[in-house]
């Protein structure tokens, strides 16, 4: 599968949101080269940017899906059903709850202080649906979802979460798992654990 024989190529930086993308390869096993932020193929300069042979691929969610897609994530009607929808939804409706940006993209709050609807209705998803969203298997769902939300402890280190403690537990899952560690480095995922731990203590 993919555009080619060749390595695939990644541009993207760790203080960015392309990590996310480093995530889901060291899930699925796939090896690629980190090509760092200079010749950015994409025609619109942003990160995180993926070559996979003769396809370039740009936007974080339009790249996992490819992945998965082609890489043996999504082998049914229901499974494509599930990363679609839960990709689409991170970008277009969790992104700006999870952060509230100036014009120029500089995050400067969170609606997560407050009590966005949204996120009631995740929480609730996630009181039956499993360790996951989509049941007891990790997908590239959760890498979408899971990688925002644990983004903002990241941004706003005193946030309290804890209202939402099957978000919290959640998050905790996700943070703790191994290619999370490999992507957003050693230090980030304790300094989220511990973050998360906390949540589910006072929930």
């Amino acid at each position: 599968a993919g555009g080619g024989s060749k390595k695939m190529e990644l541009w993207g930086s760790r203080g960015s949101r392309s990590p996310l993308v480093d995530w889901y390869l060291h899930e699925l096993g796939v090896e690629w080269e980190d090509k760092g932020t200079g010749g950015n193929p994409n025609p619109f300069g942003s990160i995180p940017c993926l070559r996979d042979g003769a396809i370039v691929m740009f936007e974080s969610g339009a790249i996992l899906l490819y992945l998965a897609d082609n890489y043996g994530a999504l082998s049914s009607p229901r499974r494509k059903a599930e990363a679609y929808k839960w990709v689409t939804w991170a970008n277009a409706s969790l992104d700006p709850i999870c952060f509230v940006e100036t014009p120029t993209g500089q995050v400067i709050d969170t609606q997560l202080k407050g009590s966005p609807k949204a996120i009631a209705v995740l929480e609730k998803i996630l009181s039956t649906s499993g360790p996951y969203l989509s049941g007891d298997e990790f997908g590239v769902q959760d890498v979408a979802v899971a990688s925002y939300l644990l983004f903002v402890p990241q941004f706003f280190p005193n946030i309290d979460l804890s209202k939402w403690p099957n978000i919290a537990k959640y998050m905790l899952r996700c943070a703790q798992r191994e290619s999370y560690a490999k992507a957003f480095g050693v230090q980030t995922q304790g300094a989220l654990v511990r973050a998360c731990e906390g949540y589910v203590a006072a929930g």
